[in-house]
């Protein structure tokens, strides 16, 4: 989710919708506006649907409700978009996928004669600044890149009215289902090589001043043949461009990943957001678990500011130790003490799949990070199995 001036747009929708699903009144969508309006002036910005969650509008199956429709309008609309067996010199074998700004079709470049991922951006956004100027700066940021980790950008341009991307196709699925497909998580030696090959993509971006900023399992994709590639630069920024990288009041990222400092819109965000984020994707893929969750999106990403990591080796005891150390510096709440280059990472990575101890990643700083592990509670004579205090950290224990 990125949060930023195209949230009035999608807010816009999502109230017509939910008026028409007879759920809300005018009157209460216009006080949630205003809400809304007021968070995002304090830096706490949220969805429409969260916002009447929060004011005990909306409960979350009616919000779903209306997301669910939502989307089947999107689907529609996107359907409506390339209606054609071609599209200019792209001859469209099938979808792939939509969102909400556009859909990807696979298909055949006629001229090269080669099979490619047709990204196209939905008509009725053509007029939409933020939209065009995300899509526009995908096309650019990726093309800037060359590397065999990062997914490639052939062409962009526009035909029949309608903006396209056409990127390198990638033959097989994402992080994302494949950790859906085997039940949350994936072995450790397989989950530190994927995770060890986006970070070599992301030193190639980060060399070359470009920031991610929405490293996910969504937007990282595993190649039948075993190739892991970062996909979506969508939201990515050129940490060149110092304008662009000091706007402050905007946050972008995805609640469950999104770091700290990208939380608080900070003016100095850097290339160790994105590794923060791949500390997040790393830990769910060892744990099966999320590193933080909570029913709103403001709730997570006040989570990501403020709660200890959970300790990943009580989620998986199977877990090295080198590799929950490596998952811990990553997911450091304070920039510089985490990795301070992709490459850092990359080594500790190729070091624990050898056996060996990581270099960059102190046992000190797990033990300092995260949770203590827990303990097996003992049944004393009375049988109580312990007592819960909090800390005035507000840090929850449990005392055997």
């Amino acid at each position: 989710m990125a949060i930023s001036s195209d949230t009035q747009v999608l807010s816009h929708r999502f109230g017509e919708i939910a008026r028409e699903l007879n759920l809300v009144t005018d009157d209460q969508i216009k006080a949630a506006l205003e809400k809304q309006r007021s968070l995002k002036i304090s830096g706490g910005k949220s969805r429409l649907g969260e916002v009447l969650i929060m004011m005990n509008v909306l409960n979350v199956e009616q919000v779903k409700k209306v997301l669910s429709e939502q989307r089947k309008r999107r689907t529609a609309e996107a359907d409506k978009t390339l209606p054609m067996e071609y599209f200019g010199e792209y001859k469209l074998l099938e979808k792939l996928g939509e969102g909400g700004m556009g859909s990807v079709y696979k298909a055949q470049e006629t001229l090269a004669n080669r099979t490619v991922a047709l990204k196209v951006l939905r008509k009725n956004l053509a007029g939409n600044q933020g939209f065009v100027e995300r899509f526009t700066r995908e096309a650019q940021l990726a093309g800037s890149l060359n590397h065999p980790n990062i997914v490639a950008c052939h062409n962009a341009g526009t035909s029949r009215g309608v903006q396209f991307l056409v990127m390198e196709f990638v033959d097989g699925d994402t992080l994302k289902a494949r950790l859906k497909r085997e039940g949350g998580k994936i072995p450790e030696k397989e989950s530190l090589r994927i995770i060890g090959d986006v970070a070599k993509g992301l030193a190639h971006a980060h060399s070359k001043g470009v920031v991610h900023r929405d490293i996910k399992p969504d937007n990282i994709l595993l190649g039948k043949e075993g190739a892991v590639k970062i996909s979506d630069f969508g939201t990515a920024k050129s940490f060149l461009d110092q304008e662009s990288m000091t706007q402050t009041g905007v946050i972008i990222g995805t609640p469950h990943y999104i770091s700290p400092e990208q939380v608080r819109a900070d003016k100095d965000i850097d290339h160790r957001a994105d590794l923060y984020a791949l500390g997040g994707t790393l830990y769910q893929a060892l744990t099966g678990r999320l590193p933080f969750d909570a029913p709103t999106a403001l709730e997570i990403m006040r989570r990501h500011l403020q709660d200890e990591l959970e300790n990943p080796a009580d989620l998986n005891p199977e877990l090295s130790i080198g590799a929950v150390q490596i998952v811990t510096k990553l997911m450091a709440k304070a920039p510089n003490e985490r990795y301070q280059s992709a490459n850092e990472l990359v080594e500790d990575i190729d070091r624990v799949l050898k056996g060996e101890t990581p270099l960059h990643a102190t046992l000190e700083q797990h033990k300092s990070s995260i949770r203590p592990p827990r303990k097996k509670a003992k049944k004393g004579a009375s049988g109580c199995l312990g007592m819960v205090i909090f800390t005035a950290a507000g840090t929850l224990w449990l005392l055997a």
